[in-house]
């Protein structure tokens, strides 16, 4: 059940004429209240908030007992470690497959990742799942901020969904870089669309999912200033600080340079550069 009343944000401030959604939690013993972040935190529990969205999944244990796990390629430990560093938790590769797993299941840390992600969750089936956790924890669970374009949760979900590459294309292979953004919801990657710009298109593969997209350079511009404010921590992080290096290149038609001139293998220490770390 969706109740109307004022509310208290992260930064302690309050908030009327929004929604929480009621945890149907009865009697409980103990009040929990949202923990005040700096600006750099509040950045950093967005971003926690839009991977777990894309990547992660919260449960609760017939037994009562709340969790959260985020499995990511076997590349981006780094990040894990990120989250580890904060909150704790272990992480694991997962077996038979090129994939590592962060899981956090004790009663104190899942009470600060509640308190950092709380209002930032905006996945339906991860908004369920939150809310199911924040009534075995004793919150109320928020209803999703306004996304704006300095909001740290672009950045999580593109570091679980995102992609960046160029393909050849027309006779004259000219290179086209596109940033794209994939999910089976099209509530999820509509945000990205609204904030940067770019289209939405339907792929009927894998059962179909939805791709937000942008290829231009000025919508690249875009994003990259983004990205200064609210850094992607995923290795796909080092494609993007070479989109400028790309158009530079580019421009200058290195693409096409006879084989063995300068240009040339400018372009060629560049692609070595583009694909040294991908997933």
């Amino acid at each position: 059940m969706l109740v109307k009343e004022p509310i208290i944000r992260k930064d302690n401030q309050p908030v009327t004429k929004s929604r929480c959604y009621s945890s149907y939690l009865v009697g409980t013993s103990e009040t929990i209240r949202a923990t005040s972040y700096d600006e750099k935190e509040i950045r950093f529990n967005q971003w926690l908030a839009g991977l777990i969205d894309g990547d992660g999944t919260l449960q609760v244990s017939k037994a009562g007992y709340s969790s959260c796990e985020i499995t990511v390629s076997l590349a981006d430990e780094r990040l894990l470690r990120i989250i580890q560093n904060k909150l704790g938790g272990a992480i694991k590769a997962r077996s038979g497959v090129k994939a590592i797993r962060w899981r956090l299941h004790n009663r104190p840390g899942m009470i600060e990742l509640v308190n950092r992600i709380n209002g930032y969750i905006r996945h339906n089936s991860r908004l369920v799942q939150l809310n199911q956790v924040c009534a075995t924890l004793g919150f109320q669970l928020l209803s999703p901020d306004n996304l704006h374009s300095e909001h740290g949760w672009f950045s999580g979900f593109f570091d679980a969904d995102g992609t960046i590459g160029y393909y050849l294309k027309g006779k004259y292979s000219s290179p086209q870089l596109t940033l794209s953004v994939t999910n089976k919801q099209y509530t999820d990657v509509v945000h990205f669309m609204n904030i940067f710009g770019g289209a939405i298109y339907f792929d009927k593969a894998q059962n179909g999912y939805y791709k937000w997209s942008i290829q231009s350079e000025v919508h690249l511009t875009n994003f990259l200033k983004y990205i200064k404010v609210c850094p992607p921590q995923s290795i796909k992080r080092n494609r993007l600080f070479l989109v400028k290096e790309y158009y530079r290149l580019v421009n200058l038609k290195a693409h096409k340079a006879p084989e063995g001139s300068i240009l040339h293998k400018a372009w060629i220490k560049f692609n070595h550069k583009w694909n040294k770390y991908t997933t």
